[in-house]
């Protein structure tokens, strides 16, 4: 029974760690990178490495727990918001926000699109940019 406790000892950590990055990014909206990540999660566990939370946050993302996004700046973002959902980009301070959008703005585009195509589509990955509403405050 001893030498079960100690095997079941990283697992039991290891599953904490993951609980733990998924509820730093669940509470975290501004679709952050995984150093922003990293730097929340050891508010939590200080001793987590980045090794670690990248690992996890790929695999959350292999599990569909979380999304990947890929906004054209180089790094990947993370979203918890599994629900199907857009993304606007600022191109000022390049700030990513969720859109909600009715699918049935959505389904024509993609019902065209496959008139004019041979090839069957699925689905659509968009990308809004613009300036936000807090850099448009500033300006005005």
């Amino acid at each position: 029974s001893d030498l079960r406790d100690v095997m079941a000892e990283p697992k039991l950590r290891y599953s904490k760690q993951r609980e733990t990055i998924y509820d730093v990014l669940k509470n975290d909206e501004t679709h952050p990178n995984v150093d922003t990540i990293y730097m929340n999660v050891r508010k939590v566990i200080p001793d987590i490495s980045l090794g670690t939370v990248y690992r996890n946050l790929n695999l959350l993302a292999d599990q569909k727990r979380i999304l990947r996004l890929d906004v054209g700046d180089g790094v990947v973002h993370f979203d918890a918001r599994i629900t199907p959902h857009y993304h606007m980009v600022c191109d000022e301070c390049g700030a990513i926000r969720d859109l909600f959008l009715d699918e049935a703005l959505i389904s024509p585009l993609i019902d065209k699109v496959q008139d004019i195509c041979d090839d069957q589509i699925r689905s659509a990955k968009i990308l809004f940019h613009g300036t936000c509403r807090h850099c448009l405050k500033k300006k005005s």
